[in-house]
């Protein structure tokens, strides 16, 4: 079964986990919201514990109970001293005493309002035991945790004591800071809700701003493109138009002579015009891989033959300039795997360069050299030179020294040398005088390897 990719916009992401992190949150609280209730419900049952403990402590050290045989007075004051407990602590069901096991006093209470209030201090008499137990009145089931405590009398006397305390008195005890602890949650989870709410909303916003901006701006730059590209076809253009105007300027005087025309020198100038013309094709279809550059392939050529005919295309150039030029190469062939067009482009840029530099007489200087993995080309010429901090600076775009130069000549060259997995570079001369353009570029495969790859 093939693979199925989903595409989201960024704008649906980006807002798919503002919406994670906001449930994360909600989450969070939901659990320390839980965690809340638990301490909460176990602090209530602690102090309800310490209630009934203190109460038991209190009612055992009543002379009522510790006298071996009280009075209708004294069980009335223990009466009075119950409702008045049940008043403070409506949670109190029942008080009962027994002596050797026979109840002497038992009082069941009845529901009061009352809010609860701290109980005096006491000091209990004896051990509290708790437990719990399940009343019947009548339909009704009670549930009470009872707390008793066991007194020594007089002789073999046995007095006990047990305060029963209804299960809901813990539910009210913590009802309090449950309602203030679940205030607090919907506060917050609103807050949250409401916040992540504004964050998404502004995310997406500011998302889909971007995103008209970031079109804005491919516009923008596919129109720099645009101008950049013509500009480089009118650079391009120039030189071998420059040339061949040259060359037909000589043509037409070659025929004005008549009789004496040369018919050597006419062949000549019209073959170069040829080739010039024939270059400018090229220069066309070099521009063609902006568009379609999967279409050009990176071949073996000899880099010597290419350095000569770029030569050759300029000798006008260089014959109007009264430059001379000349190349120092090795006799065999040096094969590079490059793209012929961009590369040839490259070295005119670079030789047109160097002419424009040159002060008249002087020569134009090309050295090749190999290593043993790449050549190495060097244009060398007297001009003015290029200062130490502006030489990374002339191969960027529209960077010119010359007020009628468009600053494209270096940087496309840059560009086509890079391409064909090549550098460039201003190096130093050798005597310190003018400027020294220095080109690498890989050496082709040797023979049996392909010597042809696609881009």
């Amino acid at each position: 079964m093939r693979n199925r990719r989903i595409n989201l916009p960024l704008t649906l992401i980006t807002a798919l986990l503002v919406i994670l992190i906001a449930g994360l949150a909600g989450g969070t609280l939901v659990l320390l919201r839980r965690m809340h209730a638990r301490s909460t419900h176990t602090a209530a049952a602690e102090t309800v514990i310490r209630q009934g403990q203190a109460m038991v402590a209190r009612l055992s050290s009543q002379p009522s109970v510790t006298a071996t045989g009280g009075e209708e007075t004294d069980w009335s004051e223990f009466s009075r001293l119950i409702r008045n407990l049940h008043s403070i602590e409506d949670g109190l069901q029942y008080v009962s005493v027994t002596r050797n096991d026979v109840v002497v006093f038992h009082e069941q209470t009845r529901l009061l309002d009352g809010s609860p209030q701290p109980e005096p201090e006491s000091h209990p008499t004896g051990t509290v035991d708790m437990r719990r137990e399940v009343l019947h009145v009548g339909d009704d089931v009670i549930p009470v945790v009872v707390f008793t405590t066991a007194l020594q009398g007089p002789g073999d006397d046995q007095t006990s004591v047990s305060v029963a305390l209804r299960k809901d008195t813990v539910n009210r005890e913590e009802e309090a800071a449950e309602t203030a602890m679940t205030s607090m949650f919907r506060l917050t989870l609103l807050t949250v809700v409401v916040s992540f709410a504004i964050c998404v909303i502004l995310v997406v916003w500011m998302m889909r701003r971007e995103v008209k901006r970031e079109a804005l701006r491919r516009e923008e730059e596919h129109l720099a493109f645009s101008g950049m590209l013509a500009n480089g076809i009118v650079h391009d253009f120039r030189n071998p138009m420059s040339s061949m105007r040259l060359d037909v300027q000589m043509l037409h005087r070659e025929t004005e002579r008549g009789a004496e025309a040369r018919p050597e020198r006419m062949r000549d100038l019209s073959e170069r015009v040829r080739n010039t013309l024939d270059r400018m094709d090229k220069v066309f279809q070099e521009f063609l891989y902006v568009s379609r550059p999967d279409r050009d392939d990176r071949a073996t050529i000899d880099l010597v033959t290419c350095i000569r005919d770029s030569l050759e295309m300029l000798v006008p150039r260089f014959e109007q300039a009264d430059v001379g030029s000349r190349v120092n190469a090795p006799t065999e062939p040096i094969h590079i795997l490059a793209y012929e067009g961009s590369l040839r482009r490259a070295l005119v840029n670079v030789l047109t360069n160097a002419e424009q530099f040159s002060p008249p007489g002087e020569i134009v200087e090309v050295s090749v050299s190999t290593t043993h993995d790449a050549a190495i080309v060097e244009v060398s010429d007297r001009g003015p030179g290029v200062p130490k901090h502006k030489r990374k600076q002339v191969f960027d775009m529209f960077v010119t020294e010359r007020p009628e130069g468009t600053g494209l000549g270096l940087f496309l060259a840059k560009a086509a040398i890079e391409r064909s997995g090549g550098t460039i570079e201003i190096a130093e001369t050798a005597d310190a005088r003018g400027t020294c353009v220095r080109i690498r570029l890989p050496l082709a495969p040797p023979s049996g390897e392909t010597g042809t790859e696609t881009a």
